[in-house]
Order: C-alpha cells, then sequence, then structure tokens
C-alpha cells in the first residue's frame, strides 16, 4: 500500500498557532518534508517538539522567479517525495501559514497527484488573519470585498485601485517602493502592518508612515477600505 503525502500550514510564527489536526498529522507521518530555501528553517523550528527522532527531508526550493529553475526544484522535491511514497511511507510537507495560499507546496501537490498517489491539504492558520489579529481589526465588514495582492509583482497597481480592503503579500524587499504606491493611491494613511507575526522578532506599524527601512519578507500590510 501506497503513502500519503500530507501539506501541513503550520502557521504563521509560534507553535500555540499549530492546530490539533496539524499536530496529529505530524505525529502519524513517517518523514517530514522541509522546503530549503537555504535560510533558517522557521517552520522546521515551530514543530520541533512534535517530530522527535523523525527522519527529515530536505527539499531544494531557490528563492527565485526564474520559472525554468522553480520547476526543476519542484520536479527532484517531487522524486524525491514519491520515492518514500512507494515505499508505503506517509510524508508531512510543512509551509508556513496555509498551504493554499501562495505556498510552495501546492505545486508539489499537484505533480504528485498527477503521478497518481494521494494527497491532502491541512490548513494553517493564514498570516494575514493573524496579522488583523494584532491589529485588533477586521479584515472586511459586511458587503466590502477583500483582495489579496502580491504587492511587489507586475500589476499591484490595478489591483490596488479596486474597492474594499487589500491584503499585500510577497513583499520582499521591495517594501519602501509599495510605500511610494500606497502613497500613490492615497491609501497610505488607511495602510497598517506586521512584520514576522507572532515571531520573536515580531514589529507591528499602526502607521505605515513610521516604516523608513527595508523590513522582512514575513511582512503583511492591510490596507482597509473607506
Amino acid at each position: 500500500m501506497k503513502g500519503t503525502l500530507y501539506g501541513v500550514g503550520v502557521g504563521p510564527g509560534d507553535k500555540k498557532l499549530l492546530t490539533l489536526l496539524a499536530v496529529e498529522t505530524l505525529h502519524k507521518a513517517d518523514i517530514i518534508a522541509v522546503p530549503d530555501t537555504g535560510g533558517e528553517k522557521t517552520a522546521l523550528n515551530i514543530v520541533g517538539e512534535y517530530i522527535s527522532g523523525k527522519k527529515i527531508m530536505y527539499c531544494s526550493m531557490p528563492m527565485t522567479r526564474d520559472t525554468a529553475i522553480l520547476r526543476e526544484s519542484h520536479k527532484a522535491c517531487v522524486e524525491l517525495i514519491c520515492a518514500e511514497l512507494e515505499k508505503g511511507l506517509n510524508l508531512a510537507f510543512i509551509t508556513l501559514g496555509d498551504p493554499t495560499i501562495y505556498s510552495t507546496y501546492m505545486y508539489v501537490h499537484r505533480l504528485v497527484v498527477e503521478k497518481g498517489y494521494s494527497a491532502e491539504i491541512v490548513n494553517g492558520i493564514p498570516s494575514f488573519c493573524a496579522a488583523a489579529a494584532k491589529l485588533g481589526i477586521s479584515l472586511c465588514n459586511g458587503k466590502e470585498a477583500l483582495h489579496i495582492v502580491p504587492a511587489s509583482y507586475e500589476g499591484a497597481d490595478e489591483l490596488l485601485r479596486l474597492n474594499g480592503s487589500k491584503v499585500l503579500m510577497k513583499s520582499g524587499k521591495g517594501i519602501l517602493n509599495i510605500k511610494q504606491k500606497l502613497e500613490k493611491h492615497n491609501l497610505l494613511d488607511n495602510s497598517k502592518m506586521v512584520e514576522c507575526c507572532f515571531m520573536e522578532n515580531e514589529k507591528i506599524y499602526n502607521s505605515l508612515r513610521d516604516l523608513n527601512e527595508d523590513s522582512s519578507y514575513f511582512s503583511i500590510i492591510i490596507v482597509k477600505g473607506e
């Protein structure tokens, strides 16, 4: 009998925000697959106490927008995973936040399913929900729309013109450029940010006018609608 791949969302940064289902899945997994970007293994640190003694599989996931490089890294990761699934072993692929929101895991998930293996998703608390909670605000009310915007990508300006609230993700090191865009669209005074939400180096900006330097990759901007 072949094993199952589980894409496990571990939340935004605090082990206390792991769901009961995530912990249960980690316990029953034979192998923990960890995306390896070459930097700190934040997701691995979150789940550390729940995976003691388990085999760790590192999957190279370079931080690049080169689609050819990304495609090859996904294929290599899938080959490693499927080799273990073929042995009847279960794998938990851990990912920050929720696997269905801008997660590398979903590329792996689709390829594994295409090869005929079983794969399931275990949702995690999304970073922007945690950020809204930290700021003490709602993301949307009544009939207000909510837009999730990949802020450093082409087309962000058009998305900023949409009515409703916006969540700006994937800001990267271009956060000050994004600040300029928000000011251009007269949205700066409606904008708040949480950097490294629920992590040790967390910073909260109730006004984006207080932001004067590059921030972490883990930065969430929430722009409230009028």
